[in-house]
C-alpha cells in the first residue's frame, strides 16, 4: 500500500510539475510578439525575457534552503501561490513595468516549483532507480518546455496576449489542484550535512557542474526563446512545430536512453554537450523551415541528454552536503544559462544571425572541455 502511495503521489508530482512550468512557456513566444506589436525593439526585448531566467536563477538556491525548513510540497504550494500576483501585475502598471515584474514573478516561481519538485522526486527515489525517476522527472519540465510554448504561438497569433495569460492561470490552478492529493514527506537531514549556500556552492562537487551546466543551457536561451524573433528576421512560418517536434525529440530520446543511464552516464553527457555545440553551428546556416526542423531534432537529442543526466550525477557524487541545498544552486545554472543565451541573442539586433549563432557555439564547446578535462578527472578521485 505504501508503495502504491509513493507512485500515486510521485505521478501527481510530474502532472503537477508539468502544468505549473507550462505558466511561464506559454508565455515566452507570446511575450516577445506582444512587445514587437508594442514597438520594442529586440535588444528591449532580449533584455526583458531574461528577466525570468536571472529571477528564476535567484529562487532555486532560495527554494532548496527552504525545503530545508518546510518540506517540498509546501515550497511547490508556496511557489503557486505567489503566481497568482501575474494577471494583477500585467493590468496594473504600464506595459515594459507591467511585463518585468510579471518575469520576475513567472522566474521565482517556476525556479522555487522545479528545484521543490526535483528534491520531492530524490525523496521518493531509491539509490537503484534514482536516475530513472530524476529522468521522469527531467521529462515533465521538458514536456512543460516543449508543448507550451507551442501552444502560446497558437494563442497569441489566433486569439491575443489576454487570452495567453489566462490560459496560465488555468495550468496554476489544475496544478494546485493536484498537489492537495500528494503526500507530504519530510525528510530528515543528516546532522553531518553542511547546508550553508556558499560552502555548498563553492564545493567543487558543486560548481564544477554548475559551469558545465550553464555552458549547455545558453544554448535554450539562444534558440528557442529568441525562435520567433530569428524566424521573423528569415521570414520562416510554423515556428509552433519546432517546439512539437523538438519535445517527441526529447521525450522519445530520454525514455530510450534511460535503460542504459547508470552505466554510460558520463559519456553521454560528453555526446550532449557536443551535441549542443553542432546545434548553434547549425542553426547559422537555417533559412528555411526544413532547416529548423533538422536542428530541432538535433537539438532537441543533446537537450534531452544534459540536463537530467548532469543532475542525477551531482545527486550520486556529492558528499556531505545538504541535496536539496546542493540542487538548488546547481539548478540555477539552467536558468543563468539561458538568461545569458536570449541576452546575447538581443544583440542580434546589431548583428546577424548567422554569424551570431557561430560566437555562440564557442560556449557549449567551453562546457564540454571544462567537463571532459576538470570534472571527470575530479569524479575519478573521488571513487
Amino acid at each position: 500500500m505504501a508503495e502504491n502511495n509513493k507512485s500515486k503521489d510521485f505521478i501527481m508530482v510530474l502532472l503537477a510539475t508539468v502544468a505549473f512550468v507550462s505558466t511561464y512557456y506559454i508565455m515566452m513566444p507570446a511575450i516577445p510578439v506582444y512587445m514587437l506589436e508594442l514597438g520594442f525593439d529586440n535588444l528591449t526585448i532580449g533584455t526583458t525575457m531574461g528577466l525570468f531566467s536571472i529571477s528564476s536563477m535567484l529562487a532555486r538556491p532560495i527554494g532548496g534552503i527552504w525545503i530545508n525548513t518546510y518540506t517540498s510540497k509546501k515550497v511547490m504550494l508556496i511557489s503557486i501561490a505567489l503566481f497568482f500576483l501575474t494577471p494583477l501585475l500585467l493590468k496594473t502598471f504600464p506595459a515594459l513595468a507591467g511585463l518585468s515584474l510579471t518575469l520576475l514573478i513567472y522566474g521565482f516561481t517556476v525556479g522555487a516549483f522545479s528545484v521543490a519538485s526535483a528534491n520531492f522526486t530524490a525523496d521518493i527515489s531509491s539509490s537503484e532507480n534514482l536516475v530513472r525517476f530524476m529522468g521522469f522527472n527531467s521529462v515533465a519540465v521538458m514536456i512543460a518546455k516543449g508543448l507550451a510554448p507551442a501552444a502560446g504561438v497558437k494563442l497569441i497569433n489566433n486569439y491575443n496576449f489576454n487570452v495567453a495569460v489566462y490560459s496560465t492561470v488555468a495550468a496554476a490552478v489544475f496544478a494546485l489542484i493536484l498537489l492537495t492529493f500528494v503526500s507530504d514527506i519530510k525528510v530528515d537531514t543528516k546532522k553531518e550535512e553542511d547546508s550553508n549556500f556558499i560552502r555548498v556552492l563553492l564545493n567543487k562537487s558543486v560548481y564544477l557542474p554548475t559551469i558545465v551546466l550553464f555552458c549547455g543551457m545558453t544554448t535554450f536561451g539562444a534558440i528557442s526563446a529568441m525562435l520567433p524573433l530569428f524566424a521573423a528576421a528569415k521570414n520562416i512560418t510554423g515556428t509552433e512545430y519546432f517546439f512539437v517536434i523538438n519535445t517527441a525529440v526529447v521525450v522519445t530520446t530520454r525514455l530510450l536512453v534511460g535503460r542504459w543511464s547508470n552505466k554510460y552516464l558520463e559519456q553521454i553527457i560528453a555526446f550532449a554537450l557536443l551535441d549542443l555545440t553542432v546545434s548553434l553551428i547549425l542553426m547559422s546556416f537555417v533559412n528555411s523551415f526544413q532547416g529548423l526542423i533538422v536542428v530541432a531534432i538535433i537539438y532537441g537529442l543533446g537537450f534531452a541528454l544534459l540536463f537530467p543526466f548532469m543532475t542525477s550525477l551531482l545527486v550520486l557524487t556529492i558528499r556531505g552536503i545538504s541535496r536539496s541545498t546542493a540542487l538548488g544552486a546547481f539548478t540555477a545554472a539552467f536558468d543563468l544559462g539561458v538568461a545569458a543565451g536570449v541576452t546575447l541573442g538581443g544583440f542580434s539586433e546589431y548583428m546577424a544571425f548567422e554569424r551570431l549563432y557561430l560566437f555562440l557555439a564557442a560556449i557549449p564547446f567551453i562546457g564540454y572541455l571544462i567537463y571532459q578535462y576538470i570534472y571527470r578527472p575530479y569524479i575519478r578521485q573521488l571513487e
